[in-house]
């Protein structure tokens, strides 16, 4: 356990600014993932390990750890390409040439950091030093290795400018989360704070620059560069409507000759991609079959993409437009970013089988039998076009008849698909014993307001967690499965 030392007045605040700040961001997008945050110093003109500072309970690192990132780091500004470069003017040249120590040093650690993350099962992001007093400071954020590769994510991770220069680019959205929180604690770092670090920033803004930053990266990764901002552009045209309905369909973003693309109708005149109207309107002919074709500064075509594309080659992705305000990024059958009425959230699975069934079999002790009957009732109610809820108590039967008056009584019938396809096509829930018995439909669910209630989330949502939470406290283990109108399916409780 590393020992806290003095950098600067306000460390200990700023290390719990950031932490606090990832965990609001986690909160909202409903990921259980584990951060871990520590502060870095590293003195300014030191050459020894016992002139290495950290802050921060859970660093498993001893200044011992890092004794050599002096010598790392110098290797690394002696070595680095763009000493060579030099600027017009004498105050940029001399701004270049602070700024290389800096990126050397922030490479030492990030060596270093990575020497330690395989063992540890974890991986390791670090921000760009700030000098504070007479300390190189760093934020470095830690994942579990398992959280981080739960996200599907692209190989290419630097842009090549050229022989000489090339820039860091996103390779998925978790990623750019964090990236961003780093620059918020450089940013913060640049202040001349006074102890009154309450929060770094805005979690939904920092999700939504996060996911432009992404899209950002999707431009670079098809040979285009701030050509536009595919975030608000994805955002208008499903915002439009045609003829009063919603936008769906598909949009294919690559370059206009991708030789593993088969364009079916060439555009004479390629609508720029700001014509949200055109594209809207064009988007009605697109299918599961057939694509607009977009190279980010205009649509020319409908095509398909060919069998022959390998991922690898990370340069064909697709935006699907699924309702109105609704629209998803995907690589392959990869989807990397989900958007709805402008909230840019992680993609998650509509339905974890597994989680399921381990949630079944620790409420309940069912076999896997039984767990699989339940799961036919999930699935059923996941294909769906609009939301509904099942609730699985052992109390199925009596809890039918204390709510007969606001419920539709049926006699006991096992769980199947189409029972469950018919009996979620109205409001309210689906009451369900552990062994898979169903008792009635169309519950309207009571309980008392509870503190683990969601503002945001809907109201299916929230009566759920009230009824579940009710019953819990009567020490009932009960669980919910709230299916949004989009498909995707909560589990309560969180266990």
């Amino acid at each position: 356990m590393a020992t806290q030392m003095f950098m600067w007045q306000w460390q200990h605040r700023f290390q719990d600014a950031i932490a606090s700040l990832l965990k609001s961001i986690f909160q909202i997008l409903e990921l259980p993932i584990v951060s871990n945050t520590f502060i870095l110093g590293i003195s300014v003109n030191g050459k020894q390990a016992d002139q290495i500072c950290f802050q921060g309970e859970d660093c498993q690192f001893s200044p011992e750890a890092f004794k050599e990132v002096f010598a790392i780091a110098k290797s690394n500004f002696d070595h680095d390409p763009e000493q060579f470069f030099f600027m017009g003017a004498t105050h940029l040249n001399q701004a270049h040439k602070d700024s290389l120590y800096p990126k050397a040093l922030r490479q030492a650690v990030i060596s270093i950091l990575k020497h330690y993350d395989h063992s540890q099962r974890q991986v390791s992001f670090c921000s760009f030093p700030t000098q504070k007093n007479d300390y190189w400071i760093m934020t470095v954020v830690q994942l579990r290795q398992q959280d981080f590769d739960s996200q599907y994510r692209l190989k290419k991770e630097t842009h090549q400018v050229h022989s000489m220069q090339s820039h860091r680019i996103e390779r998925c959205f978790l990623e750019a989360l964090i990236y961003r929180v780093l620059e918020e604690s450089e940013l913060e770092l640049q202040r001349a704070s006074e102890g009154n670090i309450t929060s770094l920033g805005n979690p939904e803004r920092i999700i939504e620059d996060a996911a432009s930053s992404l899209l950002k990266s999707i431009e670079v990764h098809i040979n285009q560069w701030n050509k536009v901002d595919l975030l608000s552009f994805a955002n208008a045209i499903a915002a439009e409507r045609y003829e009063g309905a919603a936008s769906e369909g598909r949009l294919i973003i690559c370059a206009n000759n991708h030789p593993h693309i088969s364009a079916k109708v060439k555009l004479r005149t390629p609508v720029r991609i700001y014509n949200y109207r055109g594209i809207r309107k064009l988007l009605e002919v697109s299918s599961s079959k057939m694509a607009l074709l977009c190279d980010v500064e205009s649509v020319w075509g409908l095509g398909i993409p060919l069998d022959t594309y390998q991922p690898s080659q990370e340069n064909l992705f697709e935006i699907r437009f699924a309702e109105y305000h609704t629209w998803e990024l995907f690589h392959g059958e990869n989807i990397m970013l989900r958007v709805k009425y402008r909230q840019a959230r992680l993609p998650r699975a509509r339905f974890d089988k597994q989680l399921f069934c381990d949630r079944v079999s620790q409420l309940f002790q069912v076999n896997q039998t039984t767990a699989n009957i339940l799961v036919k009732a999930v699935e059923a109610a996941v294909a769906q076009r609009h939301g509904t809820m099942l609730v699985i108590t052992p109390e199925a039967e009596s809890e039918t008849k204390r709510l007969t008056a606001q419920s539709t009584v049926i006699e006991p019938v096992i769980v199947s698909k189409d029972i469950i396809a018919h009996l979620s096509s109205i409001d309210g829930a689906i009451l369900i014993s552990p062994e898979g018995i169903i008792y009635s439909f169309g519950v309207i669910l009571d309980g008392k307001a509870s503190e683990n209630g969601n503002s945001s989330r809907g109201a299916r949502y929230n009566s759920a967690i009230r009824y579940i939470d009710g019953e819990r406290s009567r020490n009932v283990n009960c669980l919910a499965l709230i299916v949004s109108e989009d498909g995707y399916v909560d589990l309560y409780p969180n266990l």
